[in-house]
């Protein structure tokens, strides 16, 4: 965090002259600098805020507010101002506490659902979920919103209530975000500047039944077994229809990152059929033909998956666009790649696990698809927080 400049309100601009000492008259001028007038503070701590000098204007207009001399309208503006700057020193912490200050001291303030808005921000910063979902979701309900802030609110509230678990919740929020959408485009009751939250809610409803796919295991006995897969089949296809819905959402950061995340359900899914257990009564011999049989009826998933990472690739190189998922993309495709043409495993045993490049890079900055398959099996999956972010600055401007 910078330091704090506390001195830099009394210079004077460049080429500007020393009055004689005889010429003042103020009697305040000559007063020490904590006598001076809470109004003047706020005026330089605004010039210093406008002036990108944060922590000057931080220093400024807590002194002016610990004055208690201003107007209330000045200490309304004063009390933004330094949520304003300290947001842009990245101070969470004080922000809310600003905020909370704020909603006390003006209950009734008409730019509420924006102070709520960047509150939950804030929450969502430091990891503050549940508090983050509620005041998101007054700004969801407050009266008088465009489509598109309700829209924001309602894909916040939802990325809080993903990081909750509660899936169910999140998941109706989030489809509430998509029908607003939709209702806007029949309506033409606003043009979007921006598809950035439509995308997030699409993609996180994905990234639901993402989950739920990857909790559910393959299982002996063998009636399980088939009722598990078929349980998977359909998650899987749930979450490739969702991904695909973020597509058509037509923003770039959230198409790349659902390509991506279809090369790994594909992925995923070929390692769940790969590496399910395999019936007990099974000989050596019977379980060479089991696993031939199998690598030749799963292949065409791993196919798709190829396919879908190679056109979010071609897509984002088309149109200039980087980004976290396309870097990732790259690396899972090479390891696709790799492992399929050495398709030469000992006899009788599975291929290789194509997903297993997630565990590596969740505890090494560089992906090492070498990696071993020693980690506890009831752990959380690592690509669970790894993969499933949005742009990891919801303060950003």
């Amino acid at each position: 965090m910078a330091a704090l400049v506390l001195g830099a309100c009394t210079r004077r601009p460049a080429g500007a002259t020393r009055e004689p000492t005889t010429a003042r008259s103020d009697p305040a001028a000559a007063q020490p600098a904590d006598a001076a007038d809470p109004t003047a503070l706020l005026a330089e701590g605004e010039a210093a805020h406008d002036d990108g000098r944060h922590a000057e204007a931080v220093a400024l207009i807590g002194r002016a507010l610990a004055d208690g001399g201003l107007a209330t309208d000045d200490e309304r503006r004063a009390l933004v101002v330094l949520a304003a700057s300290q947001e842009a020193m990245r101070d969470c912490t004080a922000v809310l506490r600003t905020y909370e200050l704020y909603l006390a001291r003006f209950p009734e303030a008409p730019d509420r659902a924006v102070t709520d808005a960047r509150r939950g921000a804030c929450q969502a910063e430091l990891g503050q979920w549940q508090a983050s979902a509620d005041s998101f979701a007054a700004v969801a309900d407050a009266p008088g919103q465009l489509p598109s802030t309700r829209i924001e609110a309602l894909a916040r509230q939802g990325f809080a209530l993903f990081n909750l678990d509660r899936f169910d919740d999140a998941e109706r929020v989030l489809a509430r975000a998509d029908a607003l959408f939709e209702q806007a485009e029949r309506e033409q009751s606003e043009r979007f500047a921006s598809y950035y939250f439509v995308g997030m809610a699409r993609f996180y409803r994905g990234a639901i039944h993402h989950r739920r796919f990857r909790e559910v295991a393959i299982e002996l006995p063998e009636n399980v077994m088939k009722q598990r897969f078929e349980q998977k089949l359909a998650l899987l296809r749930e979450a490739q229809d969702a991904y695909n819905h973020t597509i058509r959402a037509k923003h770039m950061f959230w198409v790349s990152a659902a390509g991506y995340q279809l090369g790994a359900l594909f992925s995923e899914f070929y390692d769940a059929l790969m590496h399910a257990p395999v019936p007990t009564w099974l000989d050596a011999k019977q379980r060479r033909i089991y696993y031939d049989e199998l690598k030749k009826q799963i292949r065409p998933v791993v196919d798709k998956a190829i396919w879908v990472l190679e056109k979010n690739l071609e897509t984002a190189r088309r149109l200039g666009f980087e980004s976290e998922f396309t870097a990732q993309t790259e690396a899972r495709l090479s390891h696709l790649q790799a492992t399929l043409a050495s398709d030469a495993p000992e006899l009788g045993r599975p291929l290789p696990r194509l997903a297993e490049l997630d565990a590596a890079a969740a505890t090494s900055p560089e992906p090492d698809a070498t990696a071993g398959t020693d980690a506890p099996q009831d752990a959380p999956s690592p690509a669970d927080r790894k993969l499933f972010v949005p742009q990891p600055t919801p303060l950003a401007p």
